[in-house]
């Protein structure tokens, strides 16, 4: 009887922490929450496990017998007695539902990216690196120290991460001035980075014209800065920033009272 208390609980954290609709608000859980998930979770799938062991019984009247015969082959002694079987039955379906259900729930095609806005519905700078990689759009962010990047984010930040990091290939960096606030750009990757990528591509159709890039990959020039360290974030449009720069010197419009 014990079992039908401790697996259920196995088996509900073990299924919140691998599927996508749970797992990440699991990850954001704090004190008894996470417990309370994990038994409700367990209690589902114990349910669960007792309608997949009426159905196998309804199926095949045999059923009880084969399981009692495997039992004994793998030396589990759970007794004689029908109840004694059923139980371990249940529990043995209850823990493979929690193992594997949540891994295949991920299969269904389309769910992650649900979990994911859902994810970070109540985070705007998430929400913004999500927005950047869906449109392909560079993201600008300024770090505490000053240092400003623009580039393209290589993945959205993990919502299960408890120090998160925000991983960025650079197409331009530079620093923001603390006295006006405007940013100057010192370094320009693109150049670098399309020489790269062309040695890689020569490398992979079997030529073997060396460059003084030829030992570097695309990754080698990815930055990696914790999240806690960005000031300031926002999309980057080089068109956008160019109109804005263009009318720099025109009149602010003055919206009616």
């Amino acid at each position: 009887m014990a079992s039908l208390l401790i697996i259920p609980l196995i088996a509900g954290y073990a299924f919140a922490d691998s599927w996508h609709g749970a797992r990440y608000r699991i990850a954001r859980a704090t004190g008894y929450s996470l417990y309370f998930s994990a038994a409700l979770y367990g209690a589902a799938l114990l349910v669960m496990g007792g309608l997949v062991l009426l159905y196998l019984i309804g199926v095949e009247s045999g059923f009880l017998q084969y399981l009692e015969t495997v039992l004994g082959f793998l030396k589990i002694n759970v007794g004689s007695e029908a109840a004694e079987v059923q139980t371990a039955a249940v529990s043995f379906l209850t823990l493979m539902l929690g193992l594997f259900g949540g891994h295949a729930l991920n299969l269904i095609p389309g769910t992650n990216k649900i979990f994911l806005d859902i994810a970070v519905k109540d985070s705007d700078f998430e929400r913004l690196v999500l927005r950047g990689i869906r449109r392909s759009l560079p993201m600008l962010v300024t770090l505490d120290n000053g240092k400003v990047y623009v580039g393209y984010v290589i993945r959205a930040i993990d919502p299960l991460a408890s120090e998160k990091e925000l991983r960025i290939l650079p197409v331009f960096s530079g620093f923001r001035s603390k006295e006006t606030g405007t940013v100057a750009f010192h370094t320009n990757y693109s150049g670098v980075l399309r020489q790269v990528a062309l040695n890689v591509k020569g490398s992979k159709d079997g030529a073997d014209k060396k460059t003084a890039l030829s030992h570097l990959e695309i990754g080698d020039f990815e930055v990696v800065m914790p999240v806690s360290k960005i000031v300031t974030s926002t999309l980057y449009d080089k068109e956008a920033k160019e109109m804005f720069t263009e009318d720099r010197g025109a009149f602010l419009y003055q919206f009616p009272l």
